[in-house]
């Protein structure tokens, strides 16, 4: 279940990690090679030196261009060699936590926990190694140290409630966990620990009752997590019909997930209602993994990826902390260590198909993008009910300029939505139309996406960018764009939109104004400095415009722009506003 916690809270976190937080963007999962001679991403084996520095800076390379493995080795050896140093104990921690080697990390932990028990890490990774040694009581005097301020006020009671049901402390448990329920923002998380617990302990008057205060408390529009857990527990208590209204209402609400499939599995008879928790060590798991979403969405990600470790220490074979390491490790643009997180999902797992979606994604990242593309097409034949893929199909097929083929495929994915398009689509398709030179049909994706969600700032920007190209509806675009520039003041693209449909208006000083801002903000794109510098020459700042198509030039515009600013460099053509009508003004 995710946490509904502030970005604050978010942000406190990474404060408790403190300096020593790894660099590395992603881990590979095993070894190869001697210690310090796996191979990057490049092909090039480190070389760790003779001296301590010279292994050092090795290790940071091997973080920075995320390969963790070697980043392991590398600290190891450095760690050898400066026994004594807190500071390199530290790093050496964090690398073994990110590169999943837990029996190491615990070891150093063990060293550092004596000077830092506060640290909220280094007691979590003791915590992780004394669940599997099932030694609750030892978990418990570690978490006793910890400070509950920030996310640790939610992680740290959750780790004792599960550490009390361990010990058999079931009651207690679910005691530690009350101050939390009674927090509105934190009572969905809370109770649906207090029922897992209780379900565990064998209290099924008790279980009940906290699964339907949490549901309540959700607002009867309960996470995945919840509906699955409470629908196994109605099934194993004899509540079928129940269960059965609980999975079909979620259905209802989330009609596109296949998530729901076990738990529908489960309610049709088809499979036993086991617990979606079984044991302590997934109950902790499950907590690690929420924290990592979080993190995750506030862009933390190196944070998160040391919590999603921690979660596949204690549960290796959950299919849903697999797939957010794949994310992770694809956000990082590396596709390479994401395709094979992916891979390693189980077919069985409703997590497979998404995986499958993700595996597209990652090898287009990494230039297979033909052979996304025919994945893509088998899926869309393997599921003709689904609008998923088709969909991404048409992406891909959009962002690599082949517009008719991305057209046909967004026309299959709104015919498998049955007319319920959301503005994305619309856009998406429209833009498409656009490039493949159907302005009618493109024009009304535009208008009906601004339909479906008014003054949505990137369709706004381009209908209004696209009139202004067109030289029509002048007054109008620059209505528009000036809503979205006010819904997304700082987005170089759109600021480059209202100086230009200023120019086209005939507004040049006020055009110069938000060119030079839209530069600023997107100083690498070619065709922003092109129509700085035709505002430039217009004004009669005609050495600053020279410079402006120079600059241009130099950041590799496509063909059709790039003659057009060396028509002007060379005096064969120079900007001169036309009355509207024009694809440009020159």
């Amino acid at each position: 279940m995710l946490m509904k916690i502030s970005i604050s809270a978010a942000l406190t976190l990474a404060a408790l990690l403190g300096a020593s937080v790894l660099t590395a963007e992603a881990a590979t999962s095993s070894r190869s090679g001697s210690p310090g001679l796996q191979n990057d991403l490049e092909g090039e084996s480190f070389d760790p030196g003779l001296s301590v520095a010279g292994r050092f800076l090795a290790a940071r390379h091997a973080e920075s261009v995320g390969n963790l493995v070697a980043a392991a080795d590398l600290t190891a050896t450095v760690l050898s060699d400066v026994p004594q140093s807190e500071i390199m104990r530290r790093r050496a921690h964090l690398v073994m936590v990110g590169a999943g080697r837990f029996e190491d990390a615990a070891a150093i932990a063990d060293e550092l926990i004596a000077t830092r028990p506060e640290d909220p890490l280094i007691v979590y990774t003791l915590v992780v190694r004394a669940l599997h040694q099932g030694d609750h009581a030892k978990s418990l005097a570690l978490l006793d140290p910890v400070p509950e301020s920030g996310v640790n006020a939610i992680i740290a009671p959750l780790l004792k409630a599960w550490s009390l049901a361990g010990a058999g402390r079931t009651a207690d448990g679910v005691t530690a966990l009350d101050t939390m329920a009674q927090n509105a923002g934190l009572a969905p998380v809370a109770g649906f620990h207090q029922a897992l617990i209780t379900d565990l302990g064998g209290d099924v008057t008790g279980a009940e009752a906290a699964f339907r205060r949490t549901l309540a408390a959700s607002g009867n529009r309960p996470s995945l997590q919840l509906a699955d857990s409470f629908a196994r527990f109605l099934v194993r208590n004899g509540k079928t019909e129940e269960a059965t209204r609980l999975v079909a209402d979620f259905i209802a609400s989330n009609p596109q997930t296949l998530l729901i499939e076990p738990a529908l599995a489960v309610v049709e008879g088809r499979a036993a209602p086991d617990r979606l928790v079984a044991d302590v060590r997934e109950g902790v798991s499950e907590v690690f993994r929420n924290v990592a979403s979080l993190l995750n969405r506030e862009q933390l990600r190196t944070e998160a990826l040391l919590f999603i470790r921690m979660a596949l220490d204690l549960a290796p074979d959950d299919a849903g902390a697999k797939f957010s390491l794949a994310q992770l490790l694809e956000a990082r643009e590396r596709g390479d260590l994401a395709i094979e997180a992916y891979e390693k999902i189980d077919p069985r797992s409703p997590y497979s198909w998404y995986a499958r979606l993700g595996v597209a994604d990652a090898m287009h990242a990494r230039g297979d993008s033909d052979d996304a593309i025919r994945l893509l097409r088998a899926m869309s034949s393997e599921r003709p009910e689904r609008a998923d893929a088709p969909r991404a199909l048409a992406d891909l097929l959009r962002v690599t300029e082949r517009y008719d083929d991305a057209v046909t495929a967004y026309d299959l994915a709104a015919k498998r939505m049955e007319g319920d398009l959301d503005w994305g689509l619309l856009y998406t398709r429209g833009i498409a139309l656009e490039r493949a030179k159907r302005w009618d049909r493109a024009e009304q994706d535009f208008l009906k996406a601004l339909d479906v969600s008014p003054d949505q700032p990137l369709v706004l920007n381009y209908l209004g960018y696209s009139w202004v190209e067109q030289g029509v509806q002048l007054e109008r675009a620059r209505k528009m764009i000036e809503t979205a520039v006010e819904k997304r003041p700082r987005d170089g693209y759109i600021t480059d939109s209202l100086g230009w449909v200023l120019y086209r208006l005939g507004d040049f000083e006020n055009a110069v104004v938000h060119l030079e801002r839209a530069v600023a903000l997107e100083s690498g794109d070619p065709v922003i400095n092109d129509h700085l510098g035709d505002a430039y020459w217009v004004v009669g700042r005609k050495l600053e415009a020279r410079f402006q198509w120079l600059r241009a030039l130099s950041l590799e515009p496509d063909r059709d722009v790039e003659a057009e600013i060396r028509q002007k460099l060379d005096g064969t053509k120079i900007p001169k506003p036309l009355p509207p009508g024009k694809k440009r003004d020159l």
